[in-house]
């Protein structure tokens, strides 16, 4: 459930990626900008996979790679966004990410969201 307050709303949310298609992880609500303040993937599985993650610039209608044929550690998980290094989004854009193995990869995202009247 968001936490809001008159600025902003606060969530976190999780996506299993079942299949190697690729699977939006968030999308930017019209009329809004938002912070992505921390990204996880985990690997479940106790064999290495690999992922790609891509973002959708929705200003000029373009897809950019962020990791491709990144792998993840059997068993394990890695902080791809945080505080440190956070990802600024606007309305319409979107967040995806492919695993190269369907049941072995989950996704936790942490967004801040805020009204933003001129998107």
């Amino acid at each position: 459930m968001p936490i809001t307050n008159a600025a902003s709303k606060f969530f976190t949310e999780s996506v299993d990626l079942t299949s190697t298609s690729q699977t939006t992880i968030y999308t930017v609500p019209n009329n809004h900008s938002a912070v992505v303040k921390a990204l996880i993937i985990a690997n479940t599985d106790t064999s290495n996979r690999n992922i790609d993650f891509k973002w959708y610039h929705a200003d000029d209608a373009t897809t950019h790679s962020i990791l491709e044929g990144h792998q993840i550690t059997g068993s394990n998980f890695e902080v791809v966004l945080n505080d440190n290094v956070p990802l600024y989004l606007h309305a319409g854009d979107i967040l995806y990410i492919t695993a190269a193995t369907a049941n072995t990869i989950v996704t936790t995202i942490s967004v801040e969201e805020y009204y933003d009247p001129n998107r």
